[in-house]
């Protein structure tokens, strides 16, 4: 408890040369003694400072976990985009169904991000069983196609998804 408990003076009590001196810091009253209360004021500063250490850290490892966050959403939204481009044969700015089996079937980029993008649906376009489900799941406004908005839909719940991974591995 002294090495950690964050009042110096109560650790210097481990520390012979420094015995001395911690004992006339700790006796406030002087007395030659260091009674309960002395005693237990000393241990209450420890303890504040210690929670501050904690919160401070705390806080570190917050803004950390943000940042990384945020760069890991960027990364993971580019990776997105680009695979959307690279379904996209035709540069029609929507993805038809050949598109899509074209892509699943020889791309391992568009193969990999499917596999791990943390969307069942976006996952499901690599299952022949069940394409047209994930297709119509998907065309939200029933065109026949997905369109760069439907595929961000998906892409949010993946992003979504992923980063509550992340947070639940951090705990």
């Amino acid at each position: 408890f002294l090495t950690t408990c964050g009042e110096e003076n109560l650790q210097f009590l481990l520390h012979p040369p420094r015995l001395k001196k911690a004992l006339e810091v700790l006796d406030e009253d002087g007395s030659g003694e260091i009674d309960i209360e002395e005693w237990e004021s000393a241990i209450q500063r420890g303890l504040k400072k210690r929670l501050a250490q904690l919160a401070e850290e705390r806080e570190r490892r917050q803004r950390a976990a943000e940042k990384a966050d945020e760069e890991f959403s960027l990364e993971f939204l580019n990776a997105a985009r680009e695979v959307f481009t690279m379904i996209d044969d035709d540069e029609s700015g929507t993805l038809e169904k050949p598109e899509i089996v074209e892509a699943i079937q020889g791309n391992q980029k568009v193969i990999k991000f499917l596999v791990n993008c943390g969307n069942k649906n976006l996952q499901y376009l690599l299952v022949p069983s069940r394409l047209d489900k994930a297709l119509n799941e998907m065309d939200t406004d029933r065109d026949g196609h997905i369109d760069i908005d439907e595929w961000e839909e998906c892409i949010e719940i993946a992003l979504k998804n992923k980063l509550a991974e992340r947070a639940a591995k951090r705990e």
